[in-house]
């Protein structure tokens, strides 16, 4: 497809969109004298409806991924700096994942440590659907053509904390985690700016075309399978 129409649809595009959202990687004031992390971004073609409509979108996304103890340090300076900054400037969408906060204790499975925090509610088919464009605006990136078929996305960090079934419930998503692990485990990591963002993808067979592995600040990481028809 002509790299004038959108990533998402027939119309002509107006402007580019970043893949992911800009607003996830640190603006250089926010680092060390000479480290820049928005140096050749992924951009995708886009109409303005698919772009600019979706801001909020990628508000709620940065605040979700953000916020997954696993990050990196990358991550929690990108919170305490920017981020803190838009909580202060609107403080609407964090009140969101804030009306339902329950203190717990999570235990890093790989260093025994145990962490005190907050489960938080979060929308996940909000989440889902800005995870799902952007691995639909990869595809386009990727392979130059627009993807038509379905994509399913299954974020491995979203884990019940509060369930009384909560180890039934993550079974399936731990699951599905290692699984992707194993899976690109020797394959290429594309992206210029991996402390904040990187991908991996695999060209499958049918009914599984295409399955990608996205890291968000190495610790929120996020499995795509595209699948055709639906």
């Amino acid at each position: 497809m002509s790299a004038t129409y959108c990533y998402m649809c027939d119309a002509a595009a107006t402007s580019v969109e970043h893949v992911p959202p800009r607003c996830l990687f640190p603006e250089q004031k926010d680092l060390p004298s000479g480290v820049d992390l928005r140096k050749q971004l992924i951009t995708v073609p886009s109409c303005d409806v698919h772009n600019s409509s979706k801001s909020k979108d990628d508000e709620y996304l940065l605040y979700a991924l953000s916020m997954n103890i696993p990050n990196n340090t990358t991550a929690s300076d990108h919170f305490s700096s920017k981020i803190l900054r838009a909580i202060q400037r609107s403080p609407s969408v964090i009140k969101k994942f804030t009306e339902k906060q329950i203190p717990v204790k999570v235990e890093d499975t790989q260093t025994g440590e145990i962490h005190e925090t907050l489960a938080l509610q979060v929308d996940r088919q909000r989440l889902e659907n800005a995870l799902m464009m952007i691995g639909r605006a990869l595809y386009f990136h990727h392979f130059n053509t627009r993807w038509k078929g379905s994509v399913s996305a299954y974020p491995n960090f979203l884990l019940a904390l509060t369930e009384p079934n909560a180890r039934e419930l993550n079974e399936p998503v731990e699951t599905m985690a290692t699984l992707a692990e194993e899976f690109f485990l020797d394959q290429p990591r594309y992206g210029e700016n991996q402390d904040v963002f990187s991908y991996q993808v695999s060209a499958g067979q049918s009914p599984a075309e295409t399955i990608m592995l996205l890291r968000f600040y190495e610790g929120s990481r996020v499995t795509l399978i595209f699948k055709n028809g639906g």
